[in-house]
């Protein structure tokens, strides 16, 4: 009987051991395959990320171009209506241009913008609601608020009273 249990072991062991080595060879070539999947999607999002690096650079070299053409057109026009036009009009014209070729600029601080911005071009808001001219006018503080006296009595303690309120009965 002792030997049937050392045979039966030993057989056990050894097809143990088969199963072992031939998942181990399969669970190799699995790893390989993953791993090259892995490699490819690498490949690819390193693909995809040029590509869009790339879009955005050709956006802005077109964005450059399009300023740059723009401005060109801007000059073309200042310099038709110092030529064809009269000074009166060449220099309202001008006027026109010049502030959206200085918005284009980006060496343009903002600051300067509007310090070389004209203080006749401010106005105060207007106070277009409908009034008499002795009423508050609607941008006012005080539009709308009305101020009445307020009478009250003094309360005192013998006043409030507290209502008598039953427990309820279970």
């Amino acid at each position: 009987m002792e030997e049937s249990n050392i045979l039966i072991a030993v057989i056990t062991l050894a097809v143990g051991g088969l199963i072992g080595y031939f998942a181990g060879r399969s669970s190799s070539s699995s790893d390989n395959s993953q791993k090259r999947q892995v490699d490819e999607l690498k490949v690819e999002i390193n693909q995809y990320k040029d590509s869009v690096a790339s879009h955005f650079q050709q956006t802005a070299t077109m964005i450059n171009e399009m300023n740059d053409s723009y401005k060109s057109v801007v000059q073309h026009l200042a310099k038709g209506s110092q030529d064809l036009c009269d000074a009166g009009i060449a220099k309202d014209i001008e006027s026109r241009l010049i502030p959206k070729l200085d918005n284009n600029d980006a060496e343009v601080e903002p600051q300067e913008r509007q310090e070389n911005t004209p203080v006749e071009s401010f106005e105060p808001p207007r106070d277009y609601a409908p009034k008499k001219p002795d009423e508050v006018g609607a941008l006012s503080e005080h539009y709308g608020v009305k101020t009445a006296p307020i009478e009250q009595e003094p309360v005192t303690a013998d006043a409030v009273t507290q209502p008598d309120v039953a427990a309820p009965k279970s």
